[in-house]
């Protein structure tokens, strides 16, 4: 009987000192500076994105771009104003040592409650989408060190889009084209050179600039140029539904 009265007290108070452990804090940047990006020449789009030896530069992003990143979704399961994609911004930022760069997206999560005060709920729904997939012909790919993100431009009549990339930007990027999400199945590992010309839409092309008939529209370009494929589908999708969000972070 006193056996079991001693097991019961060291059971009440092993849970009296569980709960009074506070959780741990969400991993978060040791510091970071959130600025406006200056206004990009007309026709092209460039957005970088690296880190290494501790310190993380994105260059002319989007609050969507970030937000994809940091909930390892596509733009077009982010559903929320139309600034998210058009006001963009310069982040430098140092990451804490001793950290993993595979809790970047935690960081991000962290960074976009604390100075955007963004707030979020997710909910999922059937919906057309796009597999990417390796296509019947070799991989036209070349494997690239690390990703650096990726730079879109017109010539007259024709897009192009080149940068080193992994396989989910690059989904992620196409899903952005065609305005519909596109899921990577490729299961190819790492970042890899993308070099890309197409037709594009003519919504997508500067005013007053006329399409190349002769170029290749983007699902042709995909198999004749990198070897890769778009599957049309449909497949359950979670949605980000953006209850709130500031669109000038506080101060840095």
């Amino acid at each position: 009987m006193v056996r079991a009265s001693a097991i019961a007290i060291l059971a009440a108070l092993g849970s009296h000192a569980a709960a009074g452990q506070s959780a741990a804090p969400p991993p978060a940047f040791e510091v970071a500076s959130i600025k406006p990006a200056p206004p990009q020449p007309p026709g092209r789009v460039s957005t970088r994105m690296s880190a290494d030896a501790g310190r993380l530069t994105y260059t002319n992003v989007s609050l969507s771009d970030l937000i994809g990143m940091a909930y390892r979704v596509q733009h077009n399961q982010i559903s929320g104003p139309a600034w998210l994609g058009t006001e963009r911004f310069d982040i430098a930022a140092k990451i804490p040592d001793g950290v993993a760069m595979d809790r970047i997206p935690e960081m991000f999560q962290t960074l976009l409650a604390d100075r955007f005060n963004l707030r979020l709920r997710r909910e999922t729904g059937e919906q057309p989408v796009y597999q990417l997939v390796r296509g019947k012909t070799a991989l036209e790919l070349q494997k690239a060190e690390s990703s650096g993100g990726l730079s879109i431009g017109f010539n007259p009549g024709r897009a192009h889009v080149s940068g080193k990339v992994t396989m989910p930007w690059l989904a992620g990027f196409l899903s952005d084209r065609l305005g519909r999400p596109v899921l990577d199945r490729t299961q190819l590992d790492g970042a890899y050179v993308i070099a890309l010309e197409w037709v594009p839409d003519s919504t997508e092309v500067p005013d007053g600039a006329a399409l190349d008939a002769a170029s290749p529209s983007i699902f042709t370009a995909l198999q004749e140029q990198l070897g890769l494929k778009l599957a049309a589908t449909k497949g359950p999708v979670e949605m980000l539904v953006i209850d709130r969000a500031e669109k000038v972070p506080t101060g840095n």
